[in-house]
């Protein structure tokens, strides 16, 4: 559905280009709009794959916290309503075998840390294919930038800052879970000695 909507953007989007761009035929606007999106699912799927391989886990382990947003950052993503929409943008954990839309074992740490890990890699993900997917505008000749590349550029930003936000929001939840099972865990440990 994420990518759903950005096709079906480009296709109205393609449709207003027709009528702008007197000299191209019906099939140059359809194919231009078919090669933005693919284009820039391309790049978002490369940039996940190169941030993947060449940044070590350790970069995005659960004691690193300057992934998570902060109190006034979250009361800001309050403030856009995140709590009715954030489940509503698709989640795409499957692709690492991990789905974030759910805590499903809240209570044991090594979950959470991988969640915390995932997590993290997503912010730097998304937060990059913000920036890097505006490159879709040399996908087409650079006259056409305008019609094809930004609109489709704006609108990927748009979801993944979405996605960006949902991350950012849900960190610091999941940092304190993470010190409450600590906490747990030590006095369970404590309560065993004695």
């Amino acid at each position: 559905m994420y990518y759903g909507f950005i096709l079906l953007f480009s296709i109205v989007l393609g449709i207003v280009d027709f009528f702008i761009i007197a000299e191209r035929t019906v099939w140059f606007v359809i194919l231009a709009v078919v090669a933005s999106v693919v284009g820039v699912i391309l790049i978002d799927a490369i940039v996940a794959f190169i941030v993947r391989w060449i940044c070590p886990a350790k970069w995005f382990s659960y004691n690193k916290e300057i992934y998570a947003g902060r109190k006034k950052e979250c009361k800001f993503y309050e403030f856009l309503g995140i709590k009715k929409w954030k489940d509503k943008i698709p989640e795409w954990g499957k692709a690492t075998n991990f789905r974030k839309n759910k805590i499903s074992d809240p209570k044991n740490n090594e979950y959470v840390e991988r969640y915390i890990l995932e997590a993290n890699y997503g912010v730097m993900i998304h937060f990059l294919s913000i920036v890097f997917g505006f490159l879709i505008v040399f996908v087409l000749p650079l006259k056409y930038f305008l019609c094809f590349g930004i609109p489709v550029a704006i609108v990927n930003g748009i979801y993944n800052a979405l996605s960006l936000f949902i991350l950012r929001y849900n960190l610091p939840k999941l940092h304190q879970l993470h010190r409450i099972n600590e906490k747990r865990a030590k006095r369970e440990e404590t309560s065993l000695i004695a």
